[in-house]
């Protein structure tokens, strides 16, 4: 319910990131910590270095 509030809060400033409240930094951060447990979905790069 409170991202939704905040979702209708940001939809006036989606052309302003330093208003959206995420800090993109940290955002890239934990992306990467979540691929390299291996988690998320494997991407085409991924994919096609597994071909034999």
């Amino acid at each position: 319910m409170q991202q939704e509030n905040q979702a209708n809060q940001n939809v006036g400033s989606m052309m302003k990131p330093e208003l959206s409240g995420t800090d993109a930094q940290k955002v890239k951060q934990e992306i990467q910590k979540d691929v390299n447990e291996g988690q998320g979905a494997m991407t085409s790069r991924e994919a096609g270095a597994m071909r034999d």
